[in-house]
């Protein structure tokens, strides 16, 4: 089957595609991301390689961190920009088992985890899942991930933004992290299947 492309988010002048179904191996899910990406952009001369860190990059003309790919079951984003390093995030929502509450204690800062807290199972879960792409996406800008902890950025006073979707939340530089705008969506699924999250973030400046 042929992958299908859309994009689903839009930052500055980033972007998110999403391609479905994703092939099996990484190779494979590279060119089709890079399909996608020129389709989505018009600009056939955008060539996507792997650094010796297995990290996705951009050939020249671009920035070499202005692309990033992320997988889910038979799903894939990937995100460019032309001038500027991204990250992006895609994560299946599935209430099987998981606890937001106690997730977001042992991962989150604690403003987040209070607020997840005080909100009702199906909130808690939808406002989770927002927050956990969100800050997987930044964290890929720096090179950092999940292993490095989920607490920094805090975006406890942006939730009311992350909790729509498409909504641009615009970051501070920190010690570890350059000024960062990011988006999340979470995109309609049919009645019986799991909703999916997708984030992207760009560098500013």
């Amino acid at each position: 089957m042929t992958p299908r492309f859309e994009v689903v988010l839009k930052v500055a002048d980033a972007m998110a595609v999403l391609v479905r179904p994703a092939p099996g191996g990484r190779e494979e899910r590279d060119q089709a991301a890079q399909a996608a990406l020129r389709g989505a952009t018009q600009r056939d001369d955008l060539l996507i390689y792997r650094r010796p860190s297995a990290r996705p990059a951009l050939k020249p003309p671009y920035h070499e961190l202005g692309v990033s790919l992320s997988h889910r079951a038979d799903l894939l984003l990937a995100g460019f920009s032309p001038d500027k390093a991204i990250g992006v995030d895609i994560e299946i929502g599935d209430d099987r088992g998981f606890d937001p509450i106690t997730f977001a204690a042992d991962h989150f800062s604690p403003g987040e985890a209070a607020a997840i807290a005080g909100l009702d199972i199906v909130p808690a879960l939808d406002t989770c899942y927002r927050l956990w792409v969100a800050k997987e996406a930044v964290l890929k800008i720096s090179g950092r991930g999940i292993f490095d902890g989920l607490d920094e950025p805090d975006l406890a006073k942006h939730l009311d933004r992350i909790r729509i979707s498409g909504a641009t939340v615009r970051l501070d530089a920190g010690s570890r992290l350059p000024a960062i705008a990011v988006s999340v969506i979470r995109l309609a699924a049919p009645a019986a299947e799991e909703p999916t999250y997708c984030a992207l973030a760009c560098a500013l400046g």
